[in-house]
């Protein structure tokens, strides 16, 4: 009897116990997407938090979403400020997105301690997106793109819902950036986000050196930016053939890089091979198609054209940005051990001095089934 007693007090207490600290769902503010900007010396921290009484019809109402701003010194004040503006308990379970704005990417200590806080705090998921912008974070997450009432998710299901067509754009997840970032010493990459013409659109990359904002590459340049890092399926190269625009939408697509060190000079080998159809041209000289010889001059002109667009994007990367964000320190590592361990005290000043060299195959396998 007694052993029956004590079974059901340890039952009831452990019952009891677990509901402590609970927190009902409607009083819990769920951050959505969150900006973060520099103000003078202060950190200015903008929260999306969706309005679930509306969301879920328990109230009336049109506002699906809150906007809260707060200000301080380090992003755990401000997570602390935040519940003195509100009734809810903060919460980032559901966070999507973070956005650096401009002036904060130009704070390279700001970034540091940002991204240790992100870190050390497991209520951020490692895969949350991070974007940046060229305007501030708040601004971004303050416009309503397409009637979408959210910016934060509407910018994650872009990424997700697209991934193939945006790669280009290199999405870029937080524990991958952090991970980067420690690697490097601070030399990173995230995609750029405007908002333009009532849309959020992805437009080119900020690039970052020493945990600092370095310059914006151009969106002209994401698709040779994805081929070099064999990531560019279902991006398209346009070549004029006697004056005609034709698409080559590539299919498929493998990258290799090549080294070698020859009288101190690093040479860095980018080999492209690709498949793809062409899939419009001209419906009078449609014929033209069939023919092998022709298409063997497509072929030719595609490869031609990727291997200058290689080439101008590499020029600006060596030149302008004067880092290596094209993932070539970690394919020297695993492909020439020798050349690596010779190089990789100085990695930086041998990349930028590299001589480049670009060849690209092509292959198109369908043209269309009408003859």
């Amino acid at each position: 009897m007694k052993i029956k007693v004590m079974a059901i007090l340890v039952i009831c207490s452990i019952l009891l116990v677990g509901c402590w600290d609970k927190v009902e769902l409607n009083d819990r503010a769920y951050v959505i997407s969150l900006a973060l900007d520099d103000i003078g010396d202060l950190l200015e921290v903008t929260y999306t938090i969706p309005n679930l009484p509306v969301i879920t019809a328990q109230s009336g109402g049109e506002a699906t979403k809150f906007i809260k701003v707060t200000k301080a010194e380090t992003l755990t004040q401000a997570n602390r400020a935040f519940g003195k503006k509100s009734n809810l308990r903060i919460n980032f379970d559901h966070t999507k997105v973070i956005i650096f704005g401009a002036d904060f990417l130009n704070d390279p200590h700001n970034l540091r301690k940002v991204l240790d806080h992100f870190d050390r705090n497991p209520e951020y998921s490692k895969a949350l997106l991070l974007l940046g912008t060229k305007e501030t974070g708040k601004k971004l997450l303050e416009s309503v793109p397409n009637g979408e009432e959210t910016t934060g998710i509407y910018l994650s299901q872009v990424f997700i819902n697209n991934s193939l067509e945006t790669i280009s754009a290199k999405t870029i997840e937080l524990g991958d950036f952090i991970s980067q970032m420690y690697s490097t010493e601070g030399n990173g990459v995230m995609p750029n986000v405007i908002f333009r013409d009532n849309e959020v659109i992805v437009d080119g990359l900020a690039i970052l050196r020493d945990y600092q904002l370095r310059g914006w590459m151009e969106d002209k340049y994401m698709t040779p930016y994805s081929w070099i890092l064999g990531k560019g399926k279902e991006t398209v190269a346009l070549v004029d053939m006697e004056g005609v625009l034709v698409p080559y939408e590539i299919s498929d697509l493998t990258s290799k890089m090549d080294f070698e060190l020859k009288d101190g000079l690093l040479k860095i080998k980018i080999s492209i091979s690709s498949e793809g159809d062409v899939s419009e041209y001209i419906l009078e000289d449609k014929d033209k198609l069939f023919s092998t010889s022709y298409i063997a001059e497509i072929e030719n002109e595609v490869a031609n054209s990727m291997e200058e667009d290689i080439y101008e994007l590499m020029n600006i990367i060596q030149e302008e940005y004067g880092i290596d964000i094209i993932n070539a320190y970690n394919n020297l590592k695993t492909s020439n051990r020798k050349v690596w361990k010779t190089t990789k005290s100085d990695w930086q000043n041998f990349f930028n001095a590299a001589a480049i060299e670009v060849e690209c195959k092509v292959n198109i396998r369908r043209v269309g089934l009408s003859k």
